[in-house]
């Protein structure tokens, strides 16, 4: 158990805001790495910002946009918020907007590390279903963002099915349901 702790120690998963700079320090290094891509950043990534932008700044403590972290290098961002669904004995916490830093998303990147992504964004968001006082949520709704990735996810519930660690695991449509013990 602990060499996986290790593994989760590399990444940080953090909430961005425009108060405390964090939100100035994800756009920075995404524009960066545009720059670096020889890629337009408002053409590559203006509407996924005008999308989080306000998400960032609205000050609702059930929500926010939260960027994976390694490295001082913003692998992913997703936007959280956890809210009262029907049907749910409980808060649910839905992970929506999954996107992928423009290196990720432009470059070649081996399967094993944008796997090793994707796994590291879900454990980070489950961690805080888990620990976060106030976004804290029994049942997880994790959106996925590609056919690909619904594939990858797909193997990876049954893998978690078999561990026994939560409750229930399931996919549906674009969805991974997890609900905690």
């Amino acid at each position: 158990m602990d060499e996986h702790k290790d593994f989760f120690d590399d990444y940080s998963f953090v909430k961005l805001d425009h108060a405390n700079g964090s939100w100035n320090s994800f756009e920075s290094d995404w524009r960066q790495q545009c720059d670096d891509l020889d890629e337009d950043f408002e053409s590559y990534a203006g509407e996924t910002f005008s999308v989080l932008n306000p998400l960032a700044n609205n000050g609702n403590k059930l929500a926010g946009v939260f960027a994976l972290v390694k490295n001082q290098k913003h692998l992913a961002v997703c936007q959280v918020n956890t809210t009262l669904l029907p049907k749910y004995d409980g808060p649910v916490m839905r992970v929506r907007f999954i996107t992928m830093s423009p290196e990720y998303d432009l470059r070649d990147i081996p399967g094993h590390d944008y796997g090793e992504v994707l796994v590291s964004l879900l454990y980070q968001v489950v961690q805080l279903a888990y620990i976060d006082e106030i976004l804290k949520s029994k049942h997880i709704k994790f959106h996925v963002r590609s056919p690909s990735d619904l594939s990858f996810f797909t193997a990876f519930s049954h893998g978690l099915k078999q561990e026994e660690v939560f409750h229930s695991v399931q996919m549906s449509g674009s969805w991974l349901y997890i609900t905690r013990k």
